[in-house]
């Protein structure tokens, strides 16, 4: 008798969990999408906020791609100390802090899977940090169209071979030996990633004003002007509170606000 699909993704899902006992994966892996188009999906924060070192991010997924195959599951990179994963609000998932490594996973583990033009629920996991930009990986119905190495031996992992990979918020531990001027510097950073190559600020005036609110404050702590330093933050603040939303016009989406406004916050409250 052969066991229901999703106990099939079920157990999937679990053997992966295990360490490789093979040698390391070189040949070509391959699977057969019977016609279907690879996975596309939007990976965004639809939720943030902090409270004391803790950071809740909420992500939704969209798969985006008419005639894709199904998602199956989301895995993160979380390299800061994992508090919880809640269970989403709709579906069966199987949630898992460390996946391999530092990264985390929601994975569906029933038969109704997320089909193309579907949103999926918030998917949250609250840990011990700051926002930084993360790697994330978005799985495919591996159970409906399975992969295969050529050689039958490989060790490649499917869930990261096969996956819509892209750039996303995620929770990083508070850099070590962080000071005032270094954060500022890495706010900056961040800014600048937003903007370009990421476009989550889609106006180049935005981005140029709030870069220039930075080097400011850069300067301000070189001469010791720590309230001047605190004024351009809260600039810098107010300017992404003014910029973020979902009406016309708005040019700092959801992604580079949870990014950039809690970095900021956690730099305010260092001075």
């Amino acid at each position: 008798m052969m066991l229901p699909t999703y106990r099939i993704r079920a157990v999937v899902f679990c053997l992966a969990l295990l360490p490789a006992a093979l040698p390391a994966q070189t040949a070509t892996p391959e699977r057969n999408l019977h016609g279907q188009l690879p996975l596309g999906v939007r990976v965004h924060v639809r939720g943030v906020a902090q409270r004391g070192d803790t950071v809740t991010l909420a992500y939704a997924v969209e798969n985006v791609r008419s005639g894709g195959e199904d998602f199956t599951a989301l895995l993160v990179d979380i390299p800061a100390a994992v508090v919880h994963m809640p269970k989403p609000a709709r579906f069966d998932w199987v949630t898992q802090p460390r996946y391999k490594g530092t990264i985390a996973a929601w994975v569906l583990v029933e038969d109704d899977m997320l089909h193309a033009g579907q949103t999926s629920p918030d998917l949250t996991i609250l840990a011990r940090g700051v926002p930084g930009l993360v790697r994330y990986w978005a799985v495919p119905d591996l159970v409906a169209n399975p992969a295969r190495f050529v050689d039958e031996d490989g060790t490649g992992d499917p869930y990261l071979v096969f996956a819509d990979t892209g750039t996303t918020v995620g929770v990083v531990p508070v850099p070590a030996g962080a000071t005032p001027a270094s954060l500022v510097a890495r706010l900056l950073a961040l800014t600048q990633r937003a903007c370009d190559p990421l476009g989550w600020i889609s106006k180049a005036g935005i981005c140029q004003s709030l870069e220039v609110k930075l080097t400011h404050a850069q300067s301000a702590l070189v001469a010791g002007d720590v309230e001047s330093a605190r004024g351009e933050l809260r600039a810098f603040g107010n300017e992404l509170d003014a910029q973020h939303g979902a009406q016309p016009g708005k040019a700092v989406n959801d992604d580079a606000y949870a990014l950039l406004g809690l970095n900021a916050a956690f730099l305010l409250a260092q001075l």
